[in-house]
């Protein structure tokens, strides 16, 4: 199997690889930015979220250190986060068509996770 790296690199190209793409993405770690302070407590965890040009708001996720984006977390703490209670605490925050996950912003091949994918995610993927 691919790595998530390979397979958001690949999508554009080859769009059969989504078929991966969500188990891949649900079994991540993840480098998020948060509010210090709230590193403790997933359920009091204040995510970093911005504005975009296109009016969505962007709640950015990285799989590396390399794409984190430092010019945003200077006054912030940079965490390592993943798994089932993770997502699950995102669909207190996103909203689609208001508040997105993006992964790996800015990137060529980000990509943005609505609400539905998320749930998605959680419904296959998840403990049941």
């Amino acid at each position: 199997m691919t790595s998530l790296l390979e397979t958001l690199n690949g999508l554009k190209e080859d769009p059969t690889l989504v078929l991966q793409l969500y188990q891949q993405l649900f079994g991540e770690n993840y480098f998020a930015i948060i509010r210090p302070g709230t590193e403790n407590d997933l359920d009091k965890m204040e995510f970093l979220i911005y504005d975009t040009p296109d009016e969505v708001r962007e709640l950015p996720l990285f799989t590396s250190e390399h794409f984190v984006l430092y010019d945003l977390a200077k006054n912030a703490s940079v965490i390592q986060i993943g798994g089932q209670s993770f997502w699950e605490r995102l669909l207190d925050i996103i909203e689609t068509g208001k508040c997105e996950v993006a992964i790996n912003p800015l990137q060529p091949h980000s990509i943005r996770l609505t609400k539905e994918m998320i749930l998605g995610m959680i419904g296959n993927y998840g403990a049941k």
